[in-house]
């Protein structure tokens, strides 16, 4: 993948899901050490010069990173010591992107009549309506609120 591959992924990704600025800077950042590098990963970078170059504290990096390796961006391992820093890659994102899509169709498809489908369509719309009328009643209680109904008659005199 090219450098603007990866960071359409990232936003592809940042589109489904929100991502704190610390991310989006160290993201950016990985790619730029990669492209660097001339994509030979994984890509090593001392836990020091990253919260330096961008100004961040140690915590807020190690959260940044977890949350970018969580969302199958990037892969690390923490660097043991001052010698032997941490190692990032970038990760192409076309794993289980299908996963999420799938989970919820499986459902009985039995064909039904034309009278039981008007039916099921009936009753959840009332379904619905009552839902939505007790739900602002309860609300309009808990606020003090009374719904007063009132019909409006022509007026007839002059101003």
């Amino acid at each position: 993948m090219t450098y603007i591959d990866y960071m359409n992924q990232f936003w592809r990704a940042s589109s489904l899901e929100y991502m704190s600025t610390s991310e989006v800077a160290l993201y950016a950042f990985i790619v730029n050490e990669c492209n660097q590098h001339r994509w030979n990963m994984p890509v090593p970078c001392s836990t020091v010069r990253i919260c330096e170059m961008l100004h961040m504290s140690k915590q807020t990096l190690c959260t940044a990173r977890k949350n970018l390796a969580k969302r199958g961006l990037i892969s690390f391992t923490e660097g043991k010591s001052r010698h032997v820093p941490s190692k990032y890659s970038l990760l192409i994102w076309t794993d289980n992107l299908t996963v999420e899509l799938t989970d919820g169709l499986t459902a009985d498809f039995t064909p039904l009549k034309d009278k039981e489908k008007d039916n099921s369509i009936k009753e959840s719309s009332l379904n619905f309506s009552n839902k939505r009328r007790n739900g602002n009643d309860s609300q309009n209680r808990r606020r003090g609120i009374k719904e007063i109904s009132t019909t409006a008659s022509p007026y007839e005199g002059s101003f």
